[in-house]
């Protein structure tokens, strides 16, 4: 890709990069943005959408080589690693009867303050 993900380009992208991951079902799809000058909020919208599906089908997506004007909107939004690192797969969280029984602490003997002698 090249020049500016915006308005106009964003639905071309996402479009593109949509059939992409349903013709090919790659396990990692990268997308270059070294050629990408500008992104603004169309683009990220197109990106997530990608992302999203993506995560559907197991597909890792992937921002690789972002223009400084570009990492910095990506950095802002949160979205740079999101995009730099693997998607994680949920973990399944254990049953009920999984988790270990809570336990209570010992109780504990209250210290006397130094000088102070208990009377019983």
């Amino acid at each position: 890709m090249a020049g500016e993900i915006d308005l106009a380009t964003a639905p071309a992208l996402r479009d593109r990069l949509l059939t992409l991951l349903h013709d090919q079902r790659p396990a990692v799809l990268i997308v270059d943005l070294a050629g990408v000058t500008f992104l603004d909020c169309a683009g990220i919208s197109a990106l997530i959408g990608v992302r999203n599906a993506a995560g559907e089908t197991g597909c890792q997506i992937w921002i690789a080589y972002p223009q400084p004007f570009v990492r910095r909107v990506l950095e802002v939004t949160g979205l740079l690693g999101i995009f730099t690192a693997p998607i994680e797969q949920p973990q399944r969280l254990p049953a009920r009867s999984e988790y270990p029984p809570r336990s209570r602490p010992a109780p504990v003997a209250a210290a006397e303050p130094p000088g102070v002698v208990a009377a019983a």
